[in-house]
């Protein structure tokens, strides 16, 4: 298709522009003369034959057919006739073109669907490796989503960028009436941008909560398909229709989102202290657990920088100078309840006297 030059819109005459008095003034006469223009508005010649060879490419002045530097003015509907033909019939080429393509993907939608429902991928999970096409996937599942979104967003605060079109797609699903849960992990709270996007789909009729638990990244649509990440490889993920699978990841998600706090927006100081002194027992529970630096910030979804400052700031307040004293007071002062409660970090309870309350000193 050929391109067709549209002329700008800054280009038609605005009031008080020269272009503008020429054209006024030749809608007065059967045809102009570009020197008597010149001469009867005062304006330099140069300015009017400018002005002339703008108004004739925007079709609005016609050479005479005898030509001699003389021109006949013409109707602004017709020259835009003129002037708009081509780029409209270029367009309705285009939009055809568009169509077609749509119709003849939409066509293959049944042989798609059909080999991911009727067994043809016996263990319903289908491997997927690159990032634009995961990407590709949860748009589509986004927009076929009818009742419900689960999302769990374990390793704290995600990219601004990220973000942003995560709240345009999420925003649209929740207009249509779909529920929405997320969940992320107590240090996501820390983060200014992810307390922005958590405000605007709470708006939204979206519902965000925190954990100090670990749980793995997952996504669940309709409770029917999951998507959820590689462990090989980050920028992939892996396509769940397997029931089985996907009624596990739920379940998983419903256990975590129980045992899980409200996210609130709004920044309060005595939530986030408290929020801090949880990820500090939960060093602590992990810690007399024998986890190194790495597994407890894996599991905290903090950064290795951050878990070594917050081991060490727990160090300090229970007067311990290594890992293994350290170890010593919290078995011995019985700082953490290590038979009860669980061992990856999760918090059943806060003990007295330890970031509530007076610090525990060397004995």
């Amino acid at each position: 298709m050929a391109n067709i030059d549209i002329p700008d819109a800054s280009s038609v005459p605005q009031a008080d522009t020269v272009t503008h008095r020429v054209y006024s003034y030749a809608v007065q006469r059967v045809c102009i003369d570009m020197s008597a223009c010149a001469e009867d508005l005062s304006l330099p010649l140069s300015q009017v034959e400018s002005a002339v060879r703008e108004l004739a490419k925007l079709r609005l002045l016609q050479p005479t057919e005898g030509g001699l530097g003389q021109f006949v003015v013409v109707d602004p509907a017709s020259a835009s006739l003129q002037l708009l033909s081509p780029y409209d019939e270029e367009l309705r080429a285009r939009q055809h073109a568009v169509e077609q393509v749509r119709q003849q993907m939409h066509s293959l939608l049944p042989l798609y669907r059909a080999s991911t429902s009727d067994g043809s991928r016996s263990s319903g999970i289908e491997r997927i490796d690159d990032l634009d096409a995961v990407r590709g996937v949860l748009g589509r599942l986004a927009d076929e989503c009818q009742s419900e979104v689960i999302t769990s967003q374990p390793g704290g605060a995600r990219s601004p960028e990220v973000l942003e079109e995560t709240a345009r797609r999420d925003s649209v699903i929740l207009k249509r009436g779909v529920r929405m849960r997320t969940l992320y992990q107590h240090t996501a709270r820390f983060d200014q941008p992810t307390r922005d996007y958590v405000t605007k789909i709470i708006s939204n009729g979206a519902e965000v909560r925190t954990t100090g638990s670990a749980f793995a990244r997952a996504i669940v649509y309709d409770r029917t398909t999951a998507v959820i990440t590689l462990p090989d490889n980050p920028k992939g993920a892996a396509l769940i229709r397997n029931p089985d699978v996907t009624q596990f990841v739920v379940q998983s998600f419903e256990y975590a989102w129980a045992t899980s706090e409200p996210f609130n927006p709004e920044f309060d100081r005595s939530e986030i202290r408290s929020i801090s002194d949880s990820l500090n027992e939960a060093v602590l529970r992990m810690l007399v657990s024998g986890h190194d630096d790495k597994s407890i910030a894996r599991q905290l979804g903090i950064s290795p920088r951050t878990c070594q400052r917050r081991i060490s700031e727990v160090m300090q307040r229970i007067g311990a100078r290594t890992r293994l004293q350290a170890g010593y007071l919290i078995r011995h002062n019985d700082l953490v309840p290590l038979v009860e409660g669980p061992q990856d970090g999760t918090l059943p309870g806060r003990p007295a006297g330890i970031f509530g309350g007076t610090p525990t000193t060397t004995p």
